[in-house]
């Protein structure tokens, strides 16, 4: 059995909104460069490939499984753009204080939702 110690982080540090915020970052980021990348590179196939192959791709887009692809892919891009941003602040050395640090951790996947629906509700309505 191997004995080497864990890693001090997980026997120190409480799970907190930080920490949430941060992971999402990574994920939202990889989603958005696999996910996104494909359904990128497929619409410029499509359209380079002429319009039988545009409208299959906007067949898919357009069905239950694209509309949840791509509300996921905006979701993504909010969600990793507020935290870059937050992250971006902490680098230039502000946010650090607990309350701070916390409340923009809350706030920054709250936004990024309220940006998600605001921007849905903008394609739906138009």
């Amino acid at each position: 059995m191997n004995q080497r110690p864990l890693s001090p982080h997980l026997q120190i540090w409480r799970w907190g909104p930080h920490m949430l915020v941060s992971i999402l970052h990574r994920a939202t980021g990889d989603g958005l460069a696999l996910v996104g990348l494909f359904v990128l590179v497929w619409w410029l196939g499509a359209i380079a490939s002429g319009p039988a192959a545009y409208e299959t791709f906007v067949n898919a887009m357009t069905s239950p499984v694209g509309w949840i692809v791509l509300f996921g892919l905006s979701w993504a891009f909010f969600t990793h753009m507020m935290s870059g941003l937050r992250h971006f602040v902490l680098d230039i050395g502000a946010g650090y204080e607990l309350n701070t640090n916390r409340f923009w951790s809350i706030a920054s996947p709250i936004i990024a939702i309220i940006l998600t629906i605001a921007l849905w509700a903008v394609v739906i309505l138009d």
